[in-house]
């Protein structure tokens, strides 16, 4: 089963506009994983407009990964080079963008903008379908 790695806007677009029968559906295709970062960005939204109880969907839904010390030197080495060519990008994102690389697994974000530029370090992106409810 192939690990994937949520970023934080397609974790937002799951949790509060999929179905909750794809997202079920996804975990029984990918082993789907949350970096420390991206829980940290997206429980910041959730206790900033009084969602903490999101929380528990994440515990029940997705692996949160701790940051290691090699996805941190991945993303040092990623942020520098970036800087050096003149094309910095936030540390968050190349933390999560690390730990994808480290761990050999697929990223999936609707940010491409930030994350393109990182296959030559060998981030893999994937898009999937996440299936929007009407509501």
């Amino acid at each position: 089963m192939n690990e994937v790695h949520l970023d934080t806007d397609v974790l937002i677009d799951l949790l509060e506009k999929g179905d909750p029968k794809k997202i079920i559906s996804l975990m029984e295709k990918y082993d789907l994983k949350i970096c420390a970062v991206v829980y940290f960005e997206f429980m910041t939204g959730a206790y900033k407009t009084d969602q903490g109880y999101l929380k528990n969907l994440l515990k029940k839904y997705f692996g949160v990964l701790p940051i290691s010390i090699e996805a941190a030197d991945c993303a040092a080495k990623i942020e520098a080079d970036l800087m050096n060519r003149g094309e910095a990008l936030d540390p968050r994102d190349a933390i999560i963008a690390a730990t994808a690389i480290q761990r050999g697994a697929f990223l999936w974000a609707r940010n491409k903008k930030h994350f393109e530029r990182l296959k030559r370090y060998g981030l893999k992106l994937i898009e999937l379908e996440i299936g929007q409810t009407t509501r």
